[in-house]
């Protein structure tokens, strides 16, 4: 429930915030063996680059617009 409101309250993007309640709700699960405990750069959780510095990779490669790059 908290992170759907955090969700709707920032409209959807992906906010700092959202993601620690994410990030808490997941560490909860392993830690009671719910799920498979697992890294968290593995569940989405990487390392967080400046807004400046994704912005720039962004437009990086000589891909299309909007493609998805492996």
């Amino acid at each position: 429930m908290n992170y759907l409101s955090c969700i709707k309250k920032v409209k959807g993007t992906n906010e700092a915030q959202c993601r620690n309640i994410a990030k808490t709700y997941l560490s909860c699960r392993m830690d009671r063996n719910l799920m498979a405990k697992d890294e968290f750069k593995n569940l989405g959780f990487g390392e967080e680059k400046p807004a400046s510095a994704a912005k720039k990779d962004e437009g990086a490669g000589d891909g299309k617009k909007n493609e998805l790059r492996w």
